[in-house]
């Protein structure tokens, strides 16, 4: 068993965004089940507040003249920054606090005080670009505690991606760092947002193969996705051996859904963080910190939360739904696809 911090305050919940799918009661209800789950009970979880990142830490990721922007909209009483996206009066202080989450993770391990941290925060990041927010995105959360941990001397880190959108943002500002690999199964970005994460996107200069992608297509299951994690993204984590991963963690490609039309259920999260705290343990004592991105059905994502949890401290207590095995469809599916990713990769790779 091992301890799992969990980061939050209620301050993630004054970023306001009326009906918008992104909105409060996603940590809310979040943290309703996990105040009535056995991992809560028998304190394995410990939550702990954030700090608010200072912007010399945020203009490490992005320009002033983006955070320009959110300030000067939040001042004004809010609006949108993007068609998608949205910012309220506090929002710019609340995605200070997002970014901050991750940061005081990085503190925490640190310190040595625990291995494995949870952010739970909001709004999410991983579509927030240099100069840009967008995606329901303010700024990158990801990538400025990769930022963070790369200025406190760590050398590898490794960002694994699992919401069903692609992190474009995240991909973008370090598509030729050498430094951070980025790895993303997702669905394909030829059927939704944000339009990108093709097999052969995989960085450019010093950055080239650091950057895997597996695009998924629509209806995938979450068994098929796991036989990707396995055959493609593990081995290259092996391989590469990070100092820390980051989990940007998305919950909405379960079944449930509307806003992709992937078919995880909550035990596909809970496989997910288990194969990589397998995996970590072996490559960095277990050092790992996810962050919250995306997951809007308030009925399945606070499960599939409370299952990665429960992942992350080697425990496993409810099962609520069962991952469906392969059709032979499916299964030549997959194959073809990691055929495909390993034509690519293993220029880089021993896969």
């Amino acid at each position: 068993m091992e301890k799992v911090a969990l980061i939050y305050t209620e301050d993630y919940l004054k970023h306001e965004t009326g009906r918008h799918v992104e909105k409060a009661s996603r940590l809310i209800r979040t943290l309703e089940v996990l105040e009535n789950s056995k991992i809560y009970r028998d304190k394995i979880i410990e939550i702990l507040k954030p700090r608010k990142a200072i912007e010399e830490e945020v203009l490490k990721v992005h320009s002033e003249n983006l955070l320009r922007k959110i300030r000067s909209l939040a001042f004004k009483g809010g609006g949108r920054i993007a068609p998608d996206t949205i910012v309220s009066k506090q929002s710019y202080d609340v995605a200070l606090l997002a970014a901050g989450g991750g940061l005081r993770a990085l503190e925490l391990i640190n310190e040595g005080r625990f291995n494995r941290v949870f952010v739970l925060c909001r709004p999410p990041g991983h579509h927030a670009e240099h100069n840009r927010a967008k995606g329901f995105c303010l700024i990158n959360n990801v990538a400025i505690t990769a930022k963070k941990a790369l200025k406190m001397g760590l050398k590898k880190v490794f960002i694994f991606d699992f919401d069903a959108h692609h992190g474009d943002g995240t991909q973008k500002i370090f598509y030729e760092d050498p430094n951070v690999v980025y790895a993303s199964i997702h669905q394909d970005g030829k059927t939704l947002y944000p339009r990108t994460g093709g097999i052969r996107e995989v960085g450019a200069g010093g950055g080239e193969g650091y950057k895997i992608n597996i695009p998924l297509p629509p209806r995938s299951t979450g068994t098929m996705a796991l036989k990707c994690l396995k055959e493609i993204i593990l081995p290259i984590m092996k391989e590469y051996k990070p100092e820390i991963i980051l989990v940007s963690a998305g919950y909405d490609g379960h079944w449930h859904d509307r806003t992709s039309d992937l078919m995880y259920t909550t035990e596909t999260y809970y496989e997910f963080m288990k194969e990589i705290v397998n995996n970590a343990r072996n490559v960095n004592n277990g050092k790992i910190i996810a962050i919250l991105e995306g997951g809007y059905d308030l009925k399945y994502m606070p499960y599939s939360i409370l299952k990665t949890l429960e992942a992350m401290s080697e425990n496993n207590w409810i099962t609520l739904e069962k991952e469906p095995k392969m059709s032979t469809i499916e299964r030549k599916t997959v194959e073809i696809l990691i055929k495909k990713a390993k034509k690519v990769l293993s220029k880089y790779w021993n896969i």
